[in-house]
């Protein structure tokens, strides 16, 4: 059936305010029910949109938000009306696909509902832990890291080449004299609470970027750079390359989440085999022999 046309399209919006922010019409009625909108015979009434307004809305914007739900609802009854012209019998009869999307919804929704609660999520360390022993092989850095102290020195500061002593040395004394010069004159001190840091990280508080840093960390554990204003200087106490095994403290969180899924499938898995198990018991379903049938 083709749409009737009135400046392009014959379509009636009747909307109307009533307080302040709420959209009500006082024109047409459809078996007692306000009508806000009509395209062809399919009506949307305005019970149909009290639910698209939050609480405080202005007067402003609830005709705003009426107007856009109202303009989405009149394509889509046209695109649908479109379809049932344009598609063919076979292409129109959707009822199993429906039917299937019906079943599916309510399974997800049924299984989100037990994995609320009964489904455990409680994982201890020591799961954690075994997880990684037993899968570190496949736990690898996928980008380089590193243990770092990090240090920008004005450059009108003095006695700048004690820092170069310093900031690369694992002498307690030294360690000590180099936290008390950078309390003084350093404009940042870092050590990152001594955690794993990513190397990308520490590029982008330099100045310069340094190319191919997989090749630099194999040999280099300093870095020494300067612009306009600062030295800025880099020890690399110690480093995990792309590719190495992952420390526990990267992956704990990861491991966590894959523990909670294994077990969710298999709770899933185990629920669906027991209501099987159990409609058998009780012959709840039939499986006739296809063979015979076939014969």
């Amino acid at each position: 059936m083709p749409v009737k046309a009135s400046s392009n399209i014959s379509i009636k919006i009747l909307v109307m305010i009533l307080g302040v922010s709420m959209l009500f019409s006082c024109g047409k009625k459809h078996k007692d029910r306000v009508i806000i909108a009509k395209v062809l015979d399919k009506y949307l009434y305005l019970s149909d949109i009290k639910h698209i307004f939050p609480e405080k809305v202005t007067k402003k914007d609830s005709i705003a938000l009426a107007q856009a739900f109202i303009t989405s609802w009149i394509k889509n009854q046209l695109l649908v009306n479109q379809a049932e012209n344009k598609l063919t019998p076979e292409q129109l009869d959707i009822n199993e696909q429906i039917e299937n999307y019906r079943s599916s919804l309510l399974i997800y929704k049924y299984e989100e509902q037990l994995i609320k609660e009964q489904h455990d999520t409680l994982v201890s360390d020591a799961d954690i832990e075994q997880y990684f022993k037993q899968n570190a092989a496949s736990l690898t850095l996928d980008e380089n890291y590193v243990k770092a102290r990090y240090i920008v020195i004005p450059k009108t500061a003095k006695d700048i080449s004690n820092v170069r002593k310093w900031y690369r040395s694992e002498n307690s004394d030294d360690i000590k004299k180099l936290e008390n010069y950078c309390y003084t004159f350093a404009t940042k001190y870092d050590t990152f609470k001594d955690e794993w840091v990513s190397f990308e990280a520490i590029q982008k508080l330099l100045p310069r970027n340094i190319e191919n840093e997989d090749v630099f960390l194999q040999s280099n554990k300093s870095i020494e750079q300067e612009d306009n204003a600062s030295f800025y200087f880099v020890y690399i106490k110690d480093k995990n390359l792309k590719g190495s095994a992952s420390p526990l403290s990267f992956v704990k969180t990861k491991i966590r989440e894959i523990i909670i899924n294994k077990r969710k499938i298999k709770f899933l898995s185990d629920h669906e085999t027991k209501i099987y198990n159990d409609a058998q018991d009780h012959n709840k379903f039939v499986i006739y022999n296809l063979e015979k049938k076939s014969k």
